[in-house]
């Protein structure tokens, strides 16, 4: 093996959500899901990792690592705290913050919506009323209006896909916690419309700016009996959302493990019906995905049956090496355009493993490099150990740890590792290492 080399000018980094690491974000609908009787989070937000005043301190251990970007949100229940009122002391805040990520010798690429809307969207239908991609929009121009000639790289949805079927088809006990086909499909339709306006309002106003959305992937394998609700599962997860980033500048991918859909030969008329037959589907496949997810996410659970599998904090399988099959998959949906992983990364005790999730996913990034797709950085999930969603603080995801008591931040090993590889932009093999 020999050392690997990544261009001049690749993006090297980690990300952060504004709910996840701000703490006291409690206008937004996340907030009170975790806050009502009977909530599945097994504990709220709280302080999270009061990322919203500590931040300079935070981009500064960033770019001290070496990395040379910072991916975050604006949390837009903070921006407009309700309908027609902004809240210009937040863009204020925002803009410090942004300059201050520049400032570190940072690039910021800024993300407009990761998963949370304000109370009083929510309260109105979220997604799934038609008035919400325009509020949408009038709060990403506010937003851009703010930061004017300190961005230029944009994420309009982190993940709509995964927006569309936790939250609204209820796949991941995330607010509404709805569980029907027809909210999901007014979700997708509203998604869909809110990408297209941001991407509007951002070109509009820059247009040079680099704007996209950032897709939840994930490595999809099936048997034959199980091809057929694979290829729909991941059509509404995945498909219905990339084949509408045709205008995009960029397709951000996001991907944490591959997913086995493998299903004994006699079902496999049955399977062929329910994800085929639209009647059908509409009726039977939400219950069948949230019990297959939740089967794939168990931690004894593996592929065709393998007990032994390595998985994660998530009961993800231990598998980097699926973002070389999404950014192959989202090369092949858009040919040429430039894809940016914006997400990878894993939920671990051991940084050793997460070293080594590191090193094997870089290498398979510079191994689909290598055959000519045009990947023009790398973002690892995530900065440090925070709030994440419906499994609270017990999955530990970050390259810096954070004392839940105290809030002191201890960087990890990993984080070091891979500081010193965005620093030289050389991934050193272990033999050359020696």
């Amino acid at each position: 093996m020999t050392d690997i080399t990544f261009p001049d000018g690749f993006l090297w980094g980690t990300a952060t959500a504004a709910h996840q690491v701000e703490g006291g974000n409690d206008r937004s609908d996340w907030w009170a899901w975790e806050q009502r009787s009977g909530s599945p989070v097994p504990e709220p937000s709280g302080r999270a990792c009061e990322h919203y005043a500590r931040y300079p301190d935070d981009v500064r251990m960033l770019a001290d690592l070496g990395f040379n970007t910072y991916r975050y949100s604006i949390e837009w229940a903070r921006i407009q705290p309700a309908d027609g009122e902004f809240d210009q002391s937040q863009l204020d805040h925002y803009r410090r913050m942004t300059e201050t990520v520049r400032a570190a010798g940072l690039t910021p690429m800024v993300t407009l919506h990761h998963f949370t809307l304000p109370t009083w969207v929510a309260d109105a239908g979220g997604w799934t009323a038609p008035s919400t991609p325009e509020k949408f929009a009038g709060y990403c121009a506010r937003v851009v209006e703010t930061l004017d000639g300190l961005v230029d790289w944009w994420c309009t949805l982190n993940e709509p896909g995964n927006v569309a079927v936790g939250a609204y088809l209820g796949l991941f006990d995330w607010p509404p916690g709805s569980h029907d086909m027809g909210s999901y499909d007014a979700a997708v339709r509203g998604l869909l419309r809110g990408h297209r306006l941001a991407l509007d309002v951002v070109k509009s106003r820059l247009p040079e700016a680099r704007v996209g959305a950032t897709h939840g992937m994930q490595e999809w394998e099936a048997n034959a009996a199980g091809d057929a609700p694979m290829r729909q599962a991941r059509r509404m997860f995945e498909d219905v959302f990339l084949e509408a980033s045709g205008e995009d500048d960029y397709i951000g991918v996001q991907t944490y493990t591959r997913v086995p859909v493998d299903l004994p030969r006699v079902l496999g008329p049955a399977a062929r019906l329910v994800a085929d037959v639209a009647p059908v589907r509409r009726l039977v496949f939400p219950t069948v995905m949230r019990a297959a997810f939740r089967t794939m996410s168990a931690s004894d659970v593996g592929p065709a049956g393998d007990a032994a599998v390595s998985r994660t904090q998530m009961g993800y399988e231990f598998w980097p090496e699926a973002i070389a099959a999404t950014l192959r998959r989202a090369a092949r949906m858009h040919p040429g355009k430039d894809l940016v992983v914006t997400e990878h990364g894993i939920a671990t005790a051991d940084d050793t493993e997460r070293e080594e999730f590191i090193r094997r996913g870089l290498s398979a990034v510079a191994e689909v490099m290598g055959e000519g797709l045009p990947v023009r950085g790398y973002l690892y999930w995530s900065l440090m150990d925070n709030f994440e969603w419906a499994h609270g603080y017990a999955p530990t995801f970050g390259l810096i740890a954070v004392d839940r008591a105290t809030m002191e931040r201890t960087v990890r090993p990993s984080g070091r590792m891979l500081g010193e590889i965005a620093r030289t932009g050389q991934l050193r093999q272990p033999d050359a290492a020696r």
